[in-house]
């Protein structure tokens, strides 16, 4: 169905001699104004043809200007239209005013590699992980098959992507990557990070996707029990691969730390405190907030461990991150642990069995996980049973001769 496709000139109305002539582009009802740069007196414009009328000198000059615009916005629409099919207003009158000269055939998956290397150059700077730059590469193969599956097109223009197609790049990646809501949710928000992008660049004259609001499904995070971790922890591996992942993996469940801050984890990063005790005091790859804990005795036997075995550095050998996980769900097969064991398992465990359940408060745990402030570690750690156990357990204890108090032999 073709686009209603109008245009009018109308005077603003203002309280001077002359007023403005403006003229609006609408477009499937979106309206899009702006000034002509001519002035008339209300007593020569002419409301029904929407031009200039009288014998003034001035309104032969008017008239030819506004028929001139008239012709170069129908002519700008029409060409448009013929390449990008949908036309948005506000595109058509900065196309006209050139404010998106040489920007108009830029397509989304062109801004995006564009945008990804960019990333490449951050990631030499040391100004962002390679994990997060291969979260976007994947992204944008991701969204080069949605486009040519559900559009039948190599490519669309970046201002074509509006909420209808984040939500159809959402259902696509659920059906067709086997993926839940909140993994498909993340590919979206990369979208939404490039067109953002794309806008603060001037390649759009609005984001449409600034108010499209991504929806989390709540989970509960998975961690493991003292009683799986010890089976993990005591397992006897006849496979190399399997066992360093566990290596990392135990190492993650006693420092709290993330795959890619154990990946980057260096000499440099561990200091002699006052109270003689050796810290690992790093700051986190992903938010550059400083984690300051304590390097216990089981983290110490790993590194000591690998210490032949280092490579660039590096006190732990670390495969990728997915290559991590996979291995990871064969090592809970084989320790009978009926969950789904991810690198960041590890940091949760860390966060609610190694320390909230052994008492260790909220704020110090907090500060070893190298957050902002409480609320976010209150994600992590859950009060478990164990924990909820040992409470009431010494509680009680403190009840103890408090029912002398109480004598009901005398009511």
């Amino acid at each position: 169905m073709r686009d209603t496709f109008s245009i009018l000139f109308y005077l603003k109305n203002e309280d001077t001699a002359e007023k403005s002539i403006y003229c609006r582009i609408s477009i499937c009802g979106v309206k899009a104004p702006f000034y002509t740069k001519l002035k008339i007196k209300p007593q020569y414009w002419d409301q029904e043809t929407k031009r200039g009328k009288g014998r003034s000198k001035e309104i032969p000059r008017i008239n030819l200007a506004l028929s001139k615009l008239e012709t170069e916005i129908t002519e700008a629409y029409e060409k448009i239209r013929e390449r990008r099919k949908k036309v948005d207003p506000f595109y058509l009158r900065d196309y006209l005013q050139g404010n998106v000269q040489d920007k108009e055939n830029v397509s989304i998956l062109t801004y995006f590699d564009q945008f990804n290397s960019e990333l490449d150059e951050r990631v030499k700077a040391e100004d962002l992980t390679d994990e997060t730059r291969i979260r976007y590469v994947n992204t944008r193969e991701r969204l080069s098959k949605f486009i040519k599956e559900k559009y039948q097109r190599d490519d669309l223009y970046l201002d074509e992507i509006d909420v209808r197609f984040a939500r159809r790049f959402r259902l696509f990646i659920c059906t067709n990557y086997s993926c839940k809501n909140n993994t498909a949710q993340k590919y979206v928000q990369k979208l939404k990070t490039v067109i953002t992008d794309a806008w603060g660049n001037s390649f759009l004259v609005s984001d449409k996707l600034i108010r499209h609001k991504l929806k989390y499904d709540h989970t509960n995070r998975t961690c493991l029990t003292w009683a799986e971790l010890k089976r993990i922890m005591q397992k006897k591996f006849y496979s190399e691969r399997l066992e360093k992942v566990r290596d990392m993996f135990v190492f993650a469940c006693f420092t709290g730390m993330a795959y890619g801050d154990i990946r980057s984890l260096t000499e440099e990063n561990f200091n002699l405190m006052n109270d003689n005790n050796e810290w690992i005091d790093k700051d986190r790859n992903k938010t550059k907030v400083k984690a300051e804990i304590l390097f216990s005795d089981i983290p110490k036997l790993i590194i000591e461990k690998y210490k032949d075995r280092r490579i660039n550095n590096r006190l732990i050998p670390i495969i990728s991150n997915q290559k991590c996980n996979d291995y990871l769900k064969e090592i809970a097969a084989l320790c009978k642990v009926n969950k789904n064991l991810t690198c960041h398992t590890g940091r949760h465990t860390f966060a609610t069995t190694v320390t909230l359940t052994e008492g260790v408060p909220l704020e110090s745990i907090s500060k070893m996980l190298g957050h902002t402030n409480t609320v976010t570690t209150q994600i992590y750690a859950k009060i478990v049973n164990e924990k909820l156990r040992k409470d009431a357990s010494e509680w009680n204890k403190k009840m103890v001769g408090i029912e002398d108090e109480f004598n009901l032999k005398n009511q």
